[in-house]
């Protein structure tokens, strides 16, 4: 029986995917209007509220209450050509919001606590499924995938020194995947999960031109749990074999370290660099297990996502000029590679490369902070090979665009 079932599954699935489930790996990194207009270069500033999660230390640089608000939205526009099928498509258009709310404290010259509820990661893709046709046995499916984690981050930092700063935070994270695909008939997984981890951060600053950040987080293991459903499962006549039932995957998010400058070599002018290092490759593959003891039979192999991910390093440079006492403008450039072979790429979150410009305009008036930013990622193509064993081979590329806002009061 299991092998007849590969016989019928092995058409489709040799076109599907092994759960590329992330774009890019986990992570957003793009925390804070203010940092992600600066291209993601703020381990050595973190001078706001986003220091929760570029570095926890530079929260020790406030001197007030402060209460901020972030909000982005990501809009991907992936393509996906396969010219021996006749296929040249593009994703529905949709929105992924994301954002940020925080609340900090300090205690006294030196000590500085509060809260940061954030989105490190989230996104996903949703494609016609009548444009699918001919991957899915002429079916009319739903193509579609999800993911995010959202993030309760209690922090605390500390200045030891004039020069030195020291930070943590405690993450608690609620993970939550889900994804539609051709199986006998719809495959849908519905599955979430709670993972606990931390930041550690170091801020240096040997003059008031220049400074240094060091900052870790923790792997981050999360055991997601819900419902697996196939329509058509029960039409193979296995006894218990029913359209339902539990699914259990661990994802793992890795470790992280990150290593940033920021110089004032002028007045009003403020030049930041950053190197991120991901440890992906420890995130080789994400098995499932069912409850339903003839889905683990049947299913569970081809339902077994190998991911081969490669640990990368991220480049990120940025700047801020103040205008003016009210005026800033900010920019940025980063290049964020995929951890994923090419072989592996798949159409619900395709793995690419990127190279990322960002632009962003900031503007204080008393107490109030306002800023406005845009994210332009361009996705560098990449083409799976026919032979591939877990990917769906053809032309994959992606193009992301961020519009993001922040308001924060300090009083």
């Amino acid at each position: 029986m299991k092998k007849s079932l590969k016989v019928i599954f092995i058409p489709i699935m040799s076109f599907i995917f092994s759960l590329g489930l992330f774009s890019n790996g986990l992570n957003l990194n793009s925390v804070g209007t203010k940092a992600a207009t600066m291209g993601g270069a703020f381990i050595g500033l973190a001078n706001d509220y986003s220091a929760v999660f570029w570095n926890p230390a530079g929260l020790s640089q406030m001197k007030n209450q402060n209460f901020a608000v972030y909000g982005s939205f990501i809009i991907p526009k992936a393509t996906y050509q396969f010219p021996q099928m006749g296929i040249d498509i593009q994703t529905i258009n949709n929105t992924y919001p994301s954002g940020a709310l925080g609340y900090f404290k300090p205690i006294s010259d030196n000590l500085v606590v509060g809260f940061l509820v954030y989105v490190p990661a989230g996104s996903g893709a949703e494609w016609k499924g009548e444009d699918l046709l001919i991957l899915a046995n002429g079916q009319n499916l739903e193509w579609k995938s999800m993911i995010g984690m959202v993030t309760f981050s209690p922090a605390i930092a500390y200045k030891i020194s004039d020069m030195v700063s020291i930070g943590a935070t405690l993450n608690f994270n609620y993970g939550m995947l889900g994804f539609n695909m051709p199986g006998i008939g719809q495959y849908s997984e519905n599955l979430k999960g709670t993972g606990i981890g931390a930041t550690l951060g170091l801020m240096v600053k040997p003059s008031e031109k220049v400074s240094f950040g060091l900052s870790f987080k923790t792997p981050v293991k999360i055991t997601a749990t819900g419902e697996a459903k196939m329509e058509g499962a029960p039409y193979l006549s296995v006894p218990t074999l029913t359209a339902t039932t539990e699914a259990t995957r661990e994802i793992t998010w890795p470790m992280w370290f990150g290593a940033g400058i920021a110089i004032n070599p002028m007045d009003n002018l403020t030049v930041t660099a950053d190197i991120q290092y991901t440890n992906w490759k420890k995130l080789d593959e994400i098995d499932v297990n069912y409850d339903n003891q003839f889905w683990n039979l049947l299913f569970r192999d081809l339902y077994n996502f190998h991911l081969n991910w490669e640990d990368v390093i991220q480049y990120r440079f940025g700047f801020e000029y103040g205008l003016n006492d009210t005026l800033a403008i900010r920019g940025g450039f980063y290049y964020d590679p995929s951890p994923a072979p090419a072989d592996t790429l798949n159409i619900l979150l395709p793995e690419v490369s990127y190279n990322a410009v960002t632009v962003g305009l900031g503007y204080k008036s008393g107490n109030l902070r306002i800023d406005f930013g845009f994210e332009y990622l361009m996705g560098k193509k990449v083409e799976c090979p026919l032979s591939t064993e877990y990917g769906m081979p053809g032309i994959h590329n992606v193009k992301i665009m961020v519009p993001n806002f922040a308001i924060s009061y300090y009083f």
